[in-house]
């Protein structure tokens, strides 16, 4: 069983609730799927909660959704906070590691009142504001 998604607006924030069995296909498919929502809603915090998410994913494949989700967050030009809630084996926070050191401001938290703390430290700004050229 591949990996599905509930999407649901709270104010400024998208919260997501992934659940089932990780594949990389799936994985890059809902990863887009959370920021065309975003950008389509205008909120600027994601909150992709994967705890009930079972399965492990290669480093490769980690490695690889890390490049792609940086990737399309500026090609859409998005200036989003994302935070993962997760646990080991399924997320070990080497993704997150590979979008962050592309610019992303992201994090993983294995709580979700974690992730929310942390999301509730930036203010909330419109989403229209794009990721400023270099």
């Amino acid at each position: 069983m591949e990996i599905r998604i509930d999407l649901e607006v709270q104010g400024a924030l998208l919260v997501v609730t992934a659940t089932g069995t990780a594949d990389a296909h799936s994985s890059s498919r809902l990863l887009r799927q959370m920021v065309d929502t975003a950008a389509d809603k205008g909120v600027t915090k994601i909150l992709a909660n994967c705890l009930a998410v079972t399965g492990e994913l290669a480093a490769f494949e980690r490695y690889r959704l890390g490049v792609e989700t940086a990737a399309y967050l500026t090609e859409q030009r998005m200036n989003v906070r994302l935070a993962f809630v997760g646990r080991p084996p399924t997320t070990d926070g080497f993704g997150v590691r590979v979008a962050r050191n592309r610019g992303i401001v992201t994090n993983l938290f294995s709580t979700e009142q974690e992730a929310r703390r942390w999301l509730d430290e930036f203010p909330d700004v419109p989403a229209e504001d794009p990721i400023p050229e270099d």
